[in-house]
């Protein structure tokens, strides 16, 4: 049966069993008996604890998230009040200290009284291999298009393996008979795999948080057969978009043998044409060797009281204060992205740099404003981009530069988020040019900004980044021509006061009606569908 299930997915029995990480049958029964003990009605998997863990004197201290991650609060609101749930994540464990491994530990005791977080012991040489080389080598420039750049090593393959075999014994003892398992992104791909033979009961949910792309480009990794076979074991796979849920199901052609069960048409939420990520239908229900698999397009929401209330706090008002004092008579646009070659930054610099070429009046009224977020110092893959950016943003404010005025401000370190709301409020465009993006919240959080102040800020925004088929509104440009991207820029800086009222006030009604709640809401909603109708169908057959 085990077999049959996972029959024509790449042979992934065949290569967990050739990396020795389950037993023959791929079940190990003392960690089948677990569920008997579990009793979570819903887990959260993902990648990052919902709390952070600093070493002070040689002592773990726990602490809130420093870093503005909209998703984890979200994900915590799920466990307010009596909802049991444990909340599955790694932590760096140095087998060689003599001190034990905490395994539970409480999140919040007052807002979360029954969340536990279920820590997973990982080595630090496992964590920088498994995220930090391997995902980020391997796995994260093939998902944005970027193939070409992509390394791949059997050995880190199999570390990633072992890493989710781990994340799946430990979310098989955390659960409850019947439990919602959440899963999150593409560093857990292989945890169903391992999950499924485990605990057949359970409702396994994966959201897929990066862009995925299509089967031309995905079908380049190894081990996609077992990737897609892992993710054939979910009841519910989501998207930001429909684009890229249709990608997903054009790379399980590829795999098995597919039939789609329901479809349904994406208007009016969704842009059907003029955008690269457009898409007219899609499926929301496929069947793959007699099992079916729910489909949905869920694209990320904003918590839009958490940016009013930034807004009303002492320091982002004086950082306002001081920014309208620096920026006075200079029209602003703004770009703040981490370092990262998806994003697109170097070939924006040269379009602003074009800018400047082409209408000459500009120069010393139109400040370009980079924040660049680094990337984690291990990550050497970015040092020749970050140099290529450095030379650009040097070249232009050598050629442009005046007296009281720099074309190009580059700021290269994170900007907390109480000051990064006062450089959204301050800036006339935004300009946002990922060379491919799953979706992109800095989007959001500029228009939420802007729509709660009552500005007239303009979006641009790249057409190939998620958000723009959601984001009715936006100046869609195309990153990959210079001169649209030129252009689009120019347009953003141009357009007439009206249509730029007109445009926001479009843009602020989809930010503030499918915010962050409702993106987490209507997903537990649809994940709880198939399960619900999986059940009345096996009561039919029975």
């Amino acid at each position: 049966v085990l077999h049959a299930r996972l029959s024509g997915c790449g042979g992934i029995l065949e290569a967990i069993s050739h990396f020795g990480f389950l037993g023959p049958l791929g079940v190990d029964s003392e960690l089948r008996d677990l569920q008997i003990k579990g009793k979570a009605d819903l887990v959260m998997v993902y990648h990052r604890l919902p709390y952070e863990e600093v070493e002070q004197d040689g002592k773990v201290i726990r602490r809130p998230p420093s870093s503005p991650n909209g998703i984890l609060p979200t994900l915590l609101s799920f466990f307010a009040g009596d909802q049991q749930g444990s909340w599955v994540a790694w932590s760096i464990h140095d087998p060689r200290r003599r001190e034990g491994f905490e395994v539970h530990t409480k999140v919040d005791a007052e807002r979360y009284p029954n969340l536990v977080a279920a820590r997973v012991a990982l080595t630090k040489e496992d964590v920088d291999v498994f995220y930090k080389r391997f995902s980020k080598e391997a796995f994260w420039p093939t998902l944005h298009t970027f193939w070409e750049r992509a390394v791949f090593r059997e050995e880190d393959w199999a570390v990633f393996l072992k890493v989710n075999r781990l994340f799946a014994e430990r979310t098989a003892a955390e659960a409850a008979q019947g439990a919602v398992v959440w899963l999150h992104d593409y560093n857990l791909w292989m945890v169903p795999a391992f999950l499924r033979p485990l605990r057949p009961d359970l409702n396994i949910a994966f959201f897929h948080h990066t862009y995925f792309p299509s089967a031309d480009v995905f079908n380049v990794l190894p081990w996609r057969r077992e990737i897609i076979g892992s993710l054939l074991q979910c009841d519910y796979i989501g998207f930001h978009i429909p684009r890229q849920a249709e990608n997903f199901v054009d790379v399980v052609r590829g795999v098995a043998p597919l039939e789609v069960v329901e479809e349904t048409g994406c208007a009016p939420r969704y842009l059907t044409y003029g955008c690269a990520v457009g898409l007219e239908r899609m499926a929301t229900r496929i069947k793959v060797h007699g099992r079916e698999i729910g489909l949905g397009a869920h694209p990320v929401g904003l918590d839009v009281d958490r940016v009013q209330q930034v807004l009303d706090s002492e320091v982002c008002q004086e950082q306002i204060t001081m920014l309208r004092k620096e920026l006075e008579g200079i029209r602003v646009v703004l770009s703040v992205e981490r370092l990262d070659y998806t994003k697109g930054t170097y070939a924006k610099l040269l379009a602003f740099e074009a800018l400047l070429e082409a209408h000459p009046e500009l120069i010393g009224k139109v400040s370009l404003i980079t924040i660049c977020v680094p990337a984690a110092r291990e990550m050497t893959i970015y040092a020749e981009l970050l140099g290529q950016i450095e030379q650009a943003v040097g070249r232009i404010n050598g050629r442009f530069s005046r007296v009281g005025w720099t074309p190009v401000q580059f700021f290269y370190r994170a900007v907390p988020f109480d000051q990064l709301v006062a450089y959204y409020l301050m800036a006339d465009v935004m300009w946002i040019t990922p060379l491919r993006d799953g979706l992109n919240l800095v989007a959001k959080e500029y228009v939420a900004t802007q729509g709660l102040c009552g500005g007239a800020g303009v979006l641009v925004l790249s057409e190939f980044a998620g958000a723009a088929a959601e984001l009715h509104g936006a100046l869609l440009t195309n990153p990959h021509d210079p001169h649209d991207l030129r252009d689009g820029l120019y347009i953003g800086l141009t357009l007439g006061r009206a249509e730029r009222e007109a445009r926001l006030r479009e843009l602020f009604g989809v930010v503030q009606h499918n915010d962050i709640r409702r993106w987490g809401d209507e997903f537990l909603q649809a994940v709880r569908g198939v399960h619900r109708e999986a059940l009345e169908h096996s009561d039919e057959v029975a």
